[in-house]
């Protein structure tokens, strides 16, 4: 037997189509708008992970998302992205996992091909922190620095010519 504590909520009201209208990144939180001139307050949004590892992809000003409203209250809801939309289409078209910026960089994965790959904008560089290790070869199209060292323009002293051989660089 139901009791009107239990009977349960309106469906339309568990779960709308909404845009976000703004986003505070620092408390993790957004505001949707569900229809013209409704809009929630702060709510949180849905991330890939958010326990030991945690995925950190806010969601974008005029992004479309889902709007769960637990019991149909909107000051519980929690907005869940990924929608395509006009003003945010899909990135790609194929089977590879990608994931474009709004700067215009990617960083995809063909595990058809086994190719990661990255793709950064004019200016755009590519840093890494800690030790780096490579089991393969390397190759570079320009010039490879280490310590302020080029690998195509440094210059040996006290080498004589022949057949002598250079000591290690310095």
């Amino acid at each position: 037997m139901r009791t009107p504590e239990s009977t349960p909520t309106d469906p339309d009201e568990l779960v709308r189509f909404g845009r976000v209208v703004a986003v505070d990144h620092a408390v993790g939180k957004c505001v949707v708008e569900i229809d013209e001139g409704l809009r929630t307050g702060p709510i949180r949004w849905a991330a890939p992970r958010m326990g030991e590892t945690r995925v950190w992809c806010p969601p974008a000003v005029g992004e479309q998302v889902l709007v769960l409203c637990p019991a149909g209250e909107i000051g519980a809801a929690i907005a869940v992205g990924g929608i395509a939309c006009n003003a945010f289409p899909v990135p790609a078209n194929g089977m590879a996992d990608l994931i474009r910026f709004k700067d215009g960089a990617v960083l995809s994965y063909d595990p058809d091909s086994h190719t990661l790959a990255f793709s950064l904008p004019d200016g755009g560089k590519l840093q890494l922190t800690g030790d780096f290790e490579v089991n393969g070869s390397i190759t570079a199209t320009q010039d490879v620095e280490a310590a302020g060292v080029s690998l195509q323009t440094h210059r040996h002293g006290q080498v004589q010519a022949g057949a002598a051989q250079s000591g290690v660089p310095v």
